[in-house]
């Protein structure tokens, strides 16, 4: 019903963003990488979506471009994943990334996104392999070692700056544009306190 919708961005949360189309207010939930991708409130963006109609809910799901929506709609044709799974996975794992696991058949990395255990995890790879695009993938065999190490920098740096009082989706933002060039987590604080502060 809904292939995209185009509007003013005029609020990020957690895990959703608020876009004004035509003087109403969409509530679209969607992944870290996508939020990410969104750079400024009040600017129009364009976002792909997916409408998800169940007996007691309506609800948007949202990204930033149209290959991870694809991924989202293969996620929850697996049985056992709903949407707020599948957005759990994307936000763990890229969605580039995610196709390579699941062609590689790397089990130890997609049971570390969120809300995936070890069934869940070989249902993906079995009812997917054949389904994705592999043409979108990107393979990094350390990826798992690579996740863990950032994971604790970037959570303790996400921590200091939420204390500070910022909310997690502008510390999220900040620390995504620092941490590439950040040899410490005290320089991903500094860096991203610089970025918050403009």
């Amino acid at each position: 019903m809904l292939e995209y919708i185009k509007g003013d961005l005029v609020g990020i949360k957690e895990d959703y963003i608020v876009l004004d189309h035509n003087d109403m207010g969409y509530k679209i939930f969607t992944t870290s990488s996508s939020i990410v991708e969104f750079e400024k409130i009040h600017e129009k963006i364009i976002i792909y979506t997916q409408l998800i109609v169940r007996e007691d809910d309506i609800s948007i799901f949202g990204f930033s471009n149209q290959d991870e929506l694809k991924i989202f709609r293969l996620l929850i044709t697996v049985n056992g994943i709903g949407p707020k799974v599948a957005l759990g996975i994307l936000s763990s794992i890229n969605y580039k990334s995610l196709v390579g696991v699941i062609i590689s058949e790397d089990m130890n990395t997609l049971i570390k996104a969120q809300g995936v255990g070890k069934k869940t995890a070989q249902r993906i790879i079995l009812e997917l392999k054949d389904k994705v695009d592999h043409n979108i993938a990107t393979f990094e065999p350390n990826l798992l070692q690579i996740q863990t190490n950032e994971s604790c920098d970037t959570n303790e740096a996400l921590d200091a700056l939420m204390i500070l009082g910022y909310t997690k989706a502008e510390a999220s933002k900040a620390i995504e544009a620092v941490k590439d060039s950040s040899k410490s987590v005290e320089m991903m604080i500094k860096k991203a306190l610089k970025i918050l502060g403009k």
